[in-house]
């Protein structure tokens, strides 16, 4: 007998759990064996395997039976939370109040989105989120039950007006940011945008999730301050830290900072869905950062991104600018935006240059709450694609869109 599976999930799968679009389109052109620009993950030769390795042999000579047992840490490693607090207070990114009681490791900055959102989200409940912004965090919201209010994005920041006009419209319980280098646009927040939300923020008694991963992969100048340290002692602000676009992704890694009594929150929460972290992964990743010279690490890590940053655009200038696209260069992290008038259903475009030029990009409108939104919008990713890839990925999608536009469909 084979069971009616559809009729034993709950409401809330069969409605609120979608397929990540960007899953979908990176498996489609591994099939179809495309040249990727598509993954916002690190290139593979950039990973400091040695070092690593010897960072879990160092974990692996020491105490085994503290990895193999349940941790009694339930926040994370003591000692990581320590060099955590320190790296980012010499960074000038905390405010006085932050300590290491106050920093709660997990697996991945998607961990910690989760969490977050389960404490903070009631069903039916408004948040606010950038437009265009990061897909995955998007879904998190709507699993939940989120609605969603959508302010667009500037170069500079989200726009202020717009801001001030949503708020007058609905209460929201937060308001989540990537405030630099900003997936998928590239864009980063100013300080005068900060100061204007944090003060929207107490004015409107709603907090502020500050989703930061690509902090110190800038290209140019360093980002200016968070809104964490910018809030100073009104303790609203939420950071989420991760180390998989710096150091490895899978070690899935991140961290949480936030005030006592949300720690308290996430305590129970760990507890509910795993108990505890593993400790090996912990360890070995404490042992590389503090075996490591991070400034000359992180500056080899942006020198090899700034190179694949800059092929990219010199492809998009020669091959595919000529025939309609806009794109800004983002001064940070892994992404262009762009836009091509032309193309009314990106989703159909990205599936023919798969099929016909074997070249793969992320469709924008996913990257939207409203999905009506950005039909015509494009994301790539530089981050994996070395500048000989990078030129031939662009010198493709030229090609398909040149076809595509004469009708080759």
């Amino acid at each position: 007998m084979t069971v009616k599976w559809e009729k034993h999930f709950n409401e809330k799968t069969k409605k609120r759990l979608i397929l990540s679009t960007i899953g979908e389109m990176m498996l489609l052109a591994s099939q179809q064996n495309a040249l990727s620009l598509t993954a916002g993950e690190p290139y593979d030769l950039l990973y400091p395997s040695e070092a690593l390795k010897r960072a879990f042999e160092k974990a692996l000579n020491g105490n085994l039976v503290s990895h193999f047992s349940y941790s009694n840490e339930r926040t994370g490693m003591y000692s990581l939370r320590k060099w955590i607090k320190e790296w980012m207070a010499q960074e000038g990114l905390l405010p006085s109040w932050v300590t290491e009681d106050h920093i709660f490791i997990t697996s991945g900055s998607q961990e910690g989105l989760s969490f977050l959102t389960e404490l903070f989200l009631t069903e039916g409940q408004t948040i606010l989120v950038e437009s265009p912004t990061y897909p995955e965090a998007l879904l998190t919201f709507t699993k939940e039950g989120a609605q969603f209010l959508e302010v667009p994005l500037e170069e500079d920041g989200p726009n202020i007006e717009a801001f001030r006009n949503l708020l007058a419209r609905e209460k929201i319980s937060f308001f989540y940011t990537i405030v630099n280098y900003q997936n998928p646009t590239g864009y980063s927040t100013c300080t005068s945008k900060k100061k204007a939300i944090l003060e929207l923020a107490k004015e409107h008694d709603f907090l502020i999730i500050e989703d930061d991963p690509y902090h110190h992969l800038y290209y140019d100048a360093p980002p200016e301050k968070s809104y964490l340290a910018l809030a100073g002692d009104d303790d609203r602000v939420i950071y989420l830290g991760s180390f998989s676009k710096i150091v490895a992704p899978g070690l899935r890694t991140g961290w949480i900072i936030a005030p006592e009594e949300v720690m308290g929150q996430l305590l129970k929460l760990r507890v509910l869905s795993t108990l505890c972290l593993q400790t090996l992964h912990q360890e070995a990743l404490f042992n590389f950062l503090t075996e490591t010279d991070m400034p000359s690490y992180l500056n080899s890590l942006r020198h090899t991104y700034k190179q694949h940053r800059d092929a990219m655009v010199e492809g998009l200038d020669a091959y595919v600018k000529p025939l309609g696209l806009t794109f800004q260069i983002p001064k940070g992290g892994f992404f262009i935006w762009g836009r091509i008038p032309q193309i009314k259903d990106m989703h159909h475009f990205a599936k023919y240059c798969i099929v016909e030029e074997k070249v793969a990009f992320i469709p924008g409108d996913i990257f939207f709450a409203d999905p009506s939104k950005g039909r015509d919008t494009i994301r790539f990713s530089f981050a994996k694609t070395p500048p000989e890839l990078a030129i031939e990925g662009c010198k493709r999608l030229g090609s398909a869109l040149k076809k595509y536009l004469n009708g080759q469909k």
